[in-house]
C-alpha cells in the first residue's frame, strides 16, 4: 500500500516565484511551498506514492560551493543543519575540505593531449562506466525533492553515472531502478534482525542492483549542535524499503562475517564503505569484499577523524590494485576528482553537492552537478598531460608549499588498474 504525500499549503498554486540563483547566471522557477522538508508523510506506510514531479531544470553551475547558499533558501532550518553540518565539533567535517590543499599539482607538459580525445571511462566490479564520478548513498532524498531517490536514478541515468542508494530511501529499491537505465548498486544498513536484511537484500538482485555496500562506519550518527538545539525537528519520511516504513535498529555489532553473509545471500559482489585505515581494508578484502570506499562518512560519524584524502594514499598503498579503491567525504571540484585518482583512487563518490542539486533542480540538477564535475575532471586532466585515467599517478601531485606534508614527498604507491 502506498501512501500520497500531502501537499504543502500554498496561497496560490499557479503561482510561481521566480527569482535569480546568485553565482549560476539562470533564472529559475520554483513553486511555493515545494520544499518536502516541510512535508508530513503518515506513519506506518511502506512507500510514498510520490503526488507531484516537482522541480525539474537543468542548472549552469559555475561554483559548487554556491548550491548549499541556495538550497538553505527552500530547506527548513532543521532540515538545513542535519543535511549540511556533521557531528561533534564538526572537525572532521572542515577537515574534509581543507586537505585537499595538503596537496598540489604537478603537470606534464608536451605530451599531445587533444581535450575532445581525454578518456574518462573506468571499469568497476566488471561494468565500465564513462565517468569515475559516482553517486554516493545517503539517505531520504525525500527531504530535498518530491521524486525522492527517483528522481536521482533519472539524473545520474543522464550521465551514465553509476548511482548507489541507501536502504535508508524515501523510495523503494525496486521504484528506484525502474526509474533508472543506468548501472546502481544498493547500500545495506544491516539491521539487528537478520530477517528483516536478509529480506530486503535477496530484492536487490532481482530489482538489477549489480553491488551491494555495507557502510561499516554508521555505528551511531553523531549530530550537530544546531541540529540538536533544533530539537531534531526535520520532518520524518517512511523508508520504502520496509513493510512497517521504518528501519528498526541499525545493527551495531558488525563483524566481518557480514561481508560474506551478504554477499551469499545477494550473490552481488560486496563494496565495504567507511574504511580508514589501512589494516581495515587488508582485512576487508580478506573477507571476501570486491571493492573498498575510503569514508569517514562526510563527518557524519565519528568527529575527529582524518579527512578520507589524507588516508586514501596509506590505503593505496596496502591495497596495491587488489581491488578498486572509491573515496568520498569531500569531494566539490573536477580538481579534486582528479587528486583523489592521482593519489590511488579509481572512483570517487559525491554527496552533499548532488542533494543540492537534487533540491534546486531535480533530475536535470543532478545531471547537472555530475556532468560540471566531470568537465572540471577533463580540463585538469588536460593540464596534467594525461589522454586516460589510468596515466594519473602520484608524479602528478606534490606536497603543497606550505601545506602539511611539504616536508615530505608525496607517498608512492602502485598504480591501481582502472581498465
Amino acid at each position: 500500500m502506498h501512501t500520497d504525500i500531502p501537499e504543502t499549503s500554498a496561497p496560490n498554486e499557479s503561482r510561481r516565484d521566480l527569482f535569480k540563483i546568485a553565482g549560476f547566471g539562470l533564472a529559475a522557477t520554483l513553486a511555493p511551498g515545494l520544499a518536502l522538508a516541510q512535508l508530513k508523510a503518515e506513519s506506518g506506510s511502506p512507500s510514498l506514492a510520490l503526488q507531484r514531479k516537482g522541480i525539474d531544470r537543468a542548472l549552469d553551475i559555475i561554483n559548487p560551493d554556491l548550491l548549499e547558499a541556495e538550497a538553505k533558501k527552500i530547506y527548513s532550518a532543521a532540515v538545513y543543519a542535519f543535511v549540511t553540518q556533521g557531528s561533534g565539533k564538526q572537525w572532521t567535517l572542515r577537515e574534509n575540505q581543507y586537505a585537499w590543499d595538503d596537496w598540489a599539482f604537478s603537470p606534464h607538459r608536451m605530451g599531445g593531449v587533444v581535450r575532445n580525445k581525454i578518456d574518462t571511462s573506468v571499469t568497476l566490479l566488471g561494468e565500465k562506466l564513462p565517468t569515475p564520478i559516482i553517486v554516493t548513498p545517503f539517505g531520504s532524498h525525500g527531504l530535498h525533492h518530491p521524486e525522492a531517490e527517483v528522481a536521482t536514478a533519472r539524473g545520474a541515468a543522464m550521465s551514465g553515472a553509476l548511482a548507489c542508494f541507501s536502504s535508508a530511501s524515501t523510495a523503494s529499491l525496486e521504484d528506484i531502478a525502474k526509474a533508472s537505465t543506468g548501472p546502481k548498486w544498493f547500500q545495506m544498513y544491516l539491521n539487528v534482525d537478520e530477517g528483516i536484511s536478509r529480506e530486503v537484500l535477496q530484492r536487490v538482485p532481482r530489482a538489477g542492483y549489480k553491488g551491494v555496500i555495507i557502510t561499516i562506519d554508521a555505528i551511531g550518527q553523531g549530530s550537530s549542535d544546531a541540529y540538536v538545539r533544533s530539537g531534531k525537528a526535520r520532518p520524518w519520511l517512511p523508508y520504502g524499503n520496509f513493510p512497517s516504513g521504518t528501519a528498526n535498529a541499525f545493527k551495531t555489532n558488525l563483524s566481518w562475517s557480514d561481508v560474506e553473509m551478504i554477499r551469499k545471500i545477494t550473490g552481488l559482489p560486496v563494496i565495504v564503505k567507511g574504511v580508514t585505515r589501512p589494516e581495515d581494508a587488508l582485512a576487508a578484502i580478506q573477507a571476501g569484499a570486491s571493492a573498498v570506499q575510503v569514508s569517514n562518512h562526510g563527518g557524519r560519524a565519528l568527529d575527529g577523524t582524518p579527512a578520507a584524502i589524507t588516508m586514501l594514499p596509506r590505503i593505496a598503498d596496502v591495497v596495491k590494485g587488489q581491488v578498486p579503491i572509491i573515496l568520498d567525504s569531500g569531494i566539490r571540484r573536477g580538481t579534486d576528482v582528479a587528486k583523489a585518482l592521482a593519489l590511488g583512487a579509481n572512483a570517487v563518490a559525491v554527496g552533499r553537492p548532488l542533494m543540492y542539486s537534487l533540491a534546486l533542480g531535480g533530475a536535470k540538477g543532478v545531471d547537472s552537478l555530475l556532468k560540471f564535475l566531470h568537465t572540471e575532471l577533463v580540463e585538469t586532466m588536460l593540464h596534467l598531460g594525461v589522454n586516460r585515467l589510468g596515466e594519473l599517478d602520484s608524479s602528478h601531485v606534490i606536497a603543497a608549499p606550505g601545506g602539511r606534508f611539504a616536508t615530505a614527498p608525496a607517498p608512492a604507491r602502485a598504480i591501481s588498474p582502472r581498465e
